[in-house]
């Protein structure tokens, strides 16, 4: 947790009281759960009676969901929304500083992560962004001469490849 942040200086003071750990424990679960199945139905343009048919369920129920006074959230539940909505489920016990960071340091992100779809179409966006760097950093021209690999790598195709325990040093530069 950030200490220099007021915000958090005001969390983790009140953090030292039993019974404000109880209610923050309650509160990010009802409230931020409520708050993140609606702001990813947003996201993804849902309407409740949407997301309740790709759920098969009725849209009272996703109403109920949505109201931080509910707090009746199943396991099941919660990964049944984790897959309808396509995003991952992290369910863990942590420290109070992490809870309070999470809490105090908001993002979209955090509340409506992006769905695999969306990561997939974001990472592919970037690898064609890295590779037409690559590609043009091999055909800058030196005045009307292209200039032409010379070294090790001469016949190697600019195209990144993540690091494995099995890789060697060749195979983790360019591939």
């Amino acid at each position: 947790m950030n200490m220099g942040n007021d915000k958090c200086e005001q969390v983790w003071k009140s953090l030292r009281d039993p019974e404000f750990r109880k209610q923050l424990i309650d509160e990010h679960i009802n409230v931020g759960i409520a708050f993140q199945i609606r702001s990813l139905r947003n996201r993804q343009d849902l309407k409740q009676t949407d997301l309740a048919r790709k759920l098969n369920i009725k849209q009272p129920l996703v109403s109920a969901w949505e109201n931080p006074n509910y707090g009746k959230y199943t396991l099941n539940t919660l990964k049944d929304l984790a897959k309808a909505f396509d995003v991952g489920l992290l369910v863990r016990f942590v420290p109070f500083s992490t809870l309070a960071d999470w809490t105090v340091n908001v993002t979209s992100d955090r509340i409506a992560p992006p769905s695999f779809s969306e990561e997939e179409d974001d990472r592919e966006r970037s690898n064609a962004q890295i590779e037409a760097l690559v590609q043009s950093a091999f055909n800058t021209t030196e005045g009307s001469k292209s200039l032409e690999p010379s070294g090790p790598f001469d016949t190697v195709k600019p195209t990144w490849v993540s690091a494995t325990k099995s890789t060697t040093q060749k195979e983790f530069a360019l591939a």
